[in-house]
């Protein structure tokens, strides 16, 4: 039973790696302008939106960051490209969360390589000794800030001992208002010819967001001390 377990584990460990490498070398996931001519070439298909949700879902899920799909799916679908990336990283979090509970040691090997290309002002241990403190208080503070990826929260959320209601629900009160305010932002700033005003009231929305989670940031509980 084990040997067959860890067969299992290994041929799922390989498939991951194939479809990341296939994914790198034939669509260049990490350039923004290759995902943008992706996308643009499969916009006249009759399914696009049903193919952006699951390939948004899949390359998320991959470490490509969820801000270049606000702005696609702001461009392509217009304030309803919020609720098309929001399903997608839902989805995306709940499959990578479950993932990460199986594969623990595997991933987070994966995870401290992306994490430590470049200096952090919070190491991965403190991330993940305060999910396990706090719970969902501390899952909902890293969805609204932007200073830890998106998949990484995933992936560390998944070795830890959160229950998977506190990790759902942190996910989708946390990251809800930043998507939603981005998505508006972007339409209201495309459509600026048309409508100035509907511009003004995209800025000042987004800025009043990124003032409100500055805020709490400084006074917050959960911020890391320097």
């Amino acid at each position: 039973m084990k040997k067959n377990r860890k067969m299992l584990k290994v041929l799922i460990i390989l498939g991951f790696l194939i479809v990341m490498i296939y994914l790198v070398k034939n669509l260049d996931i990490y350039n923004k302008e290759s995902i943008t001519d992706f996308f643009s070439n499969a916009d006249k298909n009759r399914n696009f939106t049903l193919f952006f949700i699951l390939l948004t879902t899949l390359f998320i899920t991959f470490f490509v960051p969820v801000t270049w799909f606000s702005v696609l799916g702001s461009f392509f679908f217009g304030l309803k490209g919020f609720i098309y990336v929001f399903l997608a990283c839902i989805i995306g979090s709940i499959g990578v969360f479950y993932i990460s509970k199986i594969f623990r040691d595997d991933v987070m090997k994966i995870v401290h390589k992306v994490y430590d290309r470049k200096p952090r002002k919070v190491n991965l241990d403190e991330i993940s000794k305060k999910i396990n403190k706090f719970g969902i208080g501390y899952i909902f503070f890293l969805r609204s800030m932007p200073f830890i990826p998106y998949s990484v929260v995933n992936c560390i959320s998944g070795v830890t001992s959160v229950k998977f209601k506190d990790y759902i629900l942190g996910t989708i009160f946390g990251m809800g208002p930043g998507l939603f305010t981005t998505s508006y932002f972007l339409v209201k700033a495309v459509n600026i010819k048309y409508n100035p005003m509907g511009a003004v009231w995209g800025v000042g929305i987004k800025l009043i967001y990124v003032f409100a989670v500055i805020m709490w940031y400084k006074k917050s509980k959960y911020r890391t001390k320097e």
